[in-house]
């Protein structure tokens, strides 16, 4: 939805802010309230980082996101809020960073003329956010730190809306101005993520000697394997697929299957051999659960391996987790197409794609018969 479907006046009351900085709930809606006179029931939902998650203590939270996609994603979401009700103002205000217990994360804020629309754009527009905003979240505890993906709380306060239940592809029309690779993490406000301190941040994850990706005319497909999500809670396959848009790239074909090596090797060769795809990135299946069949499915009709893609893959992994090392990801050469396999998490496949997006290009043009 474009946001140009609104008046002006409605689209001067709404801001949508990602920040270090804190912020005062008060100070916000006082704002609206001075600014528009027609208010007349105000919803606010204020995230803090709490001292516990399921399964441990939690000291603090470290929150990155992707600059230029996360503000993008959330204007959609936004857009959508006010197609479906008739509020004046929304704003959206979510720290990055490194946060204490008790700190401020994300506050969302939907005014209308009466309570009922105020109450249900607030609701849905914080249930988007938690499944579709592209954050990553680190849980800092006494015992380490985990980098975590969405809870199951979040994904069933999603489920409730229609758009989010119906398993509908999500198409991301993101320019490669706005950004050059994906993060994302759910931000729960309780199950917040821990990281190793404040000086963990978005440009951590642009070296490993990695030039910027080029990819433009590339026709890409984007396979996630998982027995659980649908397309609609694909957070992966959405950042892959941002990615690529913003390396100027197109996604020709996207699909999520279940961990069945038939399935998904067929699914290769298709693309492959009769839909002209270039690249497949497929992203989950490759650890060493009995269920993980990305790598044998992809090395049964691959005639190339690349090991070379890997080993960058999980050295930029690594850097990461020592987690990485149970990955089996391979990429290889389906005549002139390109598999790579990446992780299942959001993170770890955007990540990992960075590590080799910039090589892809020549190893496309070697296989059709250029040299080196």
């Amino acid at each position: 939805m474009r946001l140009t479907a609104y008046s002006s006046e409605i689209l001067a009351m709404d801001s949508i802010r990602i920040q270090t900085e804190d912020f005062s709930a008060q100070d916000e809606v006082d704002a609206l309230l001075k600014a528009n006179p027609k208010i007349g029931g105000v919803v606010t939902f204020l995230g803090t980082v709490r001292d516990f998650t399921s399964s441990d203590a939690v000291t603090a939270l470290e929150l990155e996101h992707y600059p230029g996609m996360t503000e993008r994603e959330l204007e959609r979401i936004v857009a959508a809020a006010h197609a479906q009700f008739p509020v004046e103002a929304i704003r959206v205000i979510h720290r990055v960073g490194y946060l204490e217990v008790g700190q401020n994360i994300v506050l969302v804020i939907a005014a209308g003329r009466h309570r009922a629309e105020s109450f249900e754009a607030c609701r849905y527009v914080i249930d988007h956010l938690k499944v579709r905003a592209t954050l990553w979240k680190k849980e800092i505890s006494p015992s380490g730190s985990r980098w975590v993906e969405s809870c199951p709380g979040c994904e069933a306060a999603a489920s409730q809306w229609a758009d989010l239940k119906q398993g509908a592809k999500h198409t991301h029309a993101v320019s490669a101005v706005e950004a050059d690779h994906h993060h994302h993490g759910d931000h729960q406000h309780g199950d917040h993520q821990h990281g190793g301190g404040p000086q963990h941040g978005h440009a951590e994850h642009r070296d490993h000697g990695a030039a910027v990706a080029s990819w433009p005319g590339l026709r890409v497909g984007i396979v996630t394997l998982s027995d659980s999500r649908t397309l609609a809670t694909d957070k992966s396959g959405d950042a892959l697929e941002g990615a690529v848009l913003s390396y100027g790239g197109r996604v020709v074909q996207r699909t999520l299957l279940a961990d069945d090596q038939a399935v998904l090797a067929a699914c290769l060769c298709t693309w492959a051999d009769e839909q002209g795809v270039d690249v497949i990135l497929t992203t989950g299946g490759t650890g060493p659960s009995p269920r993980d069949i990305t790598p044998e499915a992809t090395r049964q009709v691959c005639n190339r391996e690349l090991p070379g893609f890997a080993e960058l893959i999980r050295a930029a992994g690594m850097q990461q987790t020592r987690n990485a090392v149970f990955t089996r990801g391979v990429t290889a050469l389906r005549g002139q197409t390109l598999v790579v396999n990446l992780p299942g998490s959001t993170r770890g496949a955007l990540h990992s794609l960075q590590a080799v997006a910039d090589l892809i290009p020549h190893a496309l043009r070697m296989a059709a018969g250029a040299g080196h």
